[in-house]
């Protein structure tokens, strides 16, 4: 990966005059953890790396830095010194190094957005997700420890009643929209979650508490996905990269290699092809024995459009037969809850979706037929679905069927609040403007016009 420019000039400046190394630096800071604070930290040059690029570590390594640098400069040294800024911007932009800071940046996530009926800290930051990635990948697996402070105690009755909850905040969400629910999901985090965060409980009901939450935040994270082309993009990778630092917390490494498989799906929205093919690939390295056949194809198949995106015809071509062959031996009964979203025509999907960034549109097109194959009630994927067929179709030189199959999904539009279908279908307008004499061109681009743009 090409090196990013260093934007925390200060904390380069004072480690400059220290004459040390970023590894040095590292490894003393992981040293005062353990010693002050019975913190097992594995920081390195690359965690270094990071910092001098914006990244803000979690309490208490700032206060740590300062001691080290006070020590080696041979003067007071001020947190605020370091050059890091947290006006908000930077918040749940980083994995949590401990349970309880997961749990509290949890907590201050959902009510800063809540509290502010909008989306924070909307830019989205690549550099984030790349580090969020490595630092999952690269830290040792912790767990959640007993927590014996709280006013309630907690138990598995509490764990349930999350997992009923993001069954109906599925439902709605496919049916309508990521934007219909997503105040609603927000609100339910704040009112009932961050009780049972702060609540008593066992190390074994804290395990499946912390993945509980983490379902519910991946799924707000799609929500917010679902519902901006570009701004808002930030909260949804924030709510993200949160569930990935609570699954990691919850020791469950399959679930987290999912989670982050869904960051790599937002780099390929936002067009950073190459960031998400690696995103994808560590996932599925890093997941290991942990994860299911369904989960490897769904990794690879991530992986497949990201090198798709960026032309690389054999690495995407490795990657979906690689998919392909895990799919074949992919046992639902096997599966965990959370995967069962991802089915043979969410599969077929993506592949479909690599072939035609390829250019291969007659292959994309064989993968139609199962790609459609979804329950009713999976409104908006149908239409994503569709539009996507529609682009292959025009690919193949038929516009009659595309403009055909593209008012399918137009047809529901009007019923879903989900900036993904509306830039797919913006998406396929544009890939019609080569053949807009054709009356079916004209016809279906008059309709498209008008809801579009309302």
């Amino acid at each position: 990966m090409q090196g990013r420019p260093v934007t925390n000039h200060e904390l380069r400046s004072l480690i400059t005059a220290t004459g040390r190394s970023h590894g040095a630096l590292a490894r003393k800071v992981n040293t005062l953890a353990a010693d002050r604070h019975g913190l097992d930290l594995r920081y390195d040059q690359a965690s270094v790396y990071w910092w001098l690029r914006g990244r803000v570590p979690d309490a208490p390594v700032p206060e740590l830095l300062a001691g080290v640098l006070q020590d080696w400069l041979g003067r007071r040294v001020e947190v605020a010194e370091l050059g890091f800024t947290d006006r908000g911007d930077q918040l749940g932009l980083t994995v949590a190094t401990t349970a309880e800071q997961a749990a509290a940046t949890a907590s201050r996530l959902w009510r800063d957005v809540l509290q502010r009926r909008g989306f924070l800290g909307s830019t989205y930051v690549l550099t984030a997700t790349v580090g969020a990635g490595f630092d999952w990948h690269f830290t040792p697996a912790a767990t959640t420890v007993p927590r014996h402070d709280g006013d309630r105690t907690v138990g598995m009755a509490d764990v349930e009643r999350l997992h009923r909850a993001r069954l109906e905040f599925i439902a709605l969400d496919r049916a309508n929209g990521g934007g219909y629910a997503f105040p609603w999901l927000v609100d339910h985090l704040d009112r009932v979650v961050t009780p049972l965060l702060a609540g008593r409980y066992t190390a074994a009901v804290g395990r499946e508490l912390f993945s509980g939450v983490a379902s519910l935040m991946e799924l707000a994270g799609w929500m917010a996905f679902d519902q901006h082309e570009t701004h808002g993009q930030g909260t949804a990778q924030r709510f993200f990269i949160q569930a990935l630092s609570l699954a990691r917390h919850s020791g469950d490494r399959a679930y987290a290699a999912h989670i982050l498989s869904n960051l790599a799906t937002q780099a390929l929205f936002l067009n950073h092809g190459a960031e998400a093919a690696r995103l994808a690939r560590a996932a599925r390295s890093g997941a290991g024995r942990a994860a299911t056949q369904t989960l490897l194809a769904r990794l690879a198949a991530v992986e497949a459009r990201g090198w798709a995106l960026v032309g690389d015809h054999r690495e995407a071509r490795a990657a979906i037969r690689w998919s392909g062959r895990a799919m074949s031996r992919s046992d639902p009964g096997a599966d965990p809850s959370w995967l069962t979203t991802f089915t043979p025509a969410h599969h077929a999907g993506s592949v479909m979706h690599g072939l035609r960034d390829l250019g291969l549109y007659q292959e994309a097109a064989r993968h139609a037929a199962q790609a459609l194959d979804l329950p009713a009630s999976n409104i908006r994927a149908r239409a994503l679905h569709q539009t996507l067929l529609a682009t292959i179709h025009v690919g193949l030189g038929d516009v009659d069927a595309a403009c055909a199959t593209a008012q399918q999904a137009l047809a529901v539009y009007p019923s879903l609040t989900s900036a993904r279908l509306r830039a797919r279908l913006r998406d396929f307008s544009r890939r019609l403007q080569a053949h807009r004499d054709a009356p079916c061109v004209r016809d279906y681009t008059e309709e498209a016009h008008l809801l579009l743009t309302s």
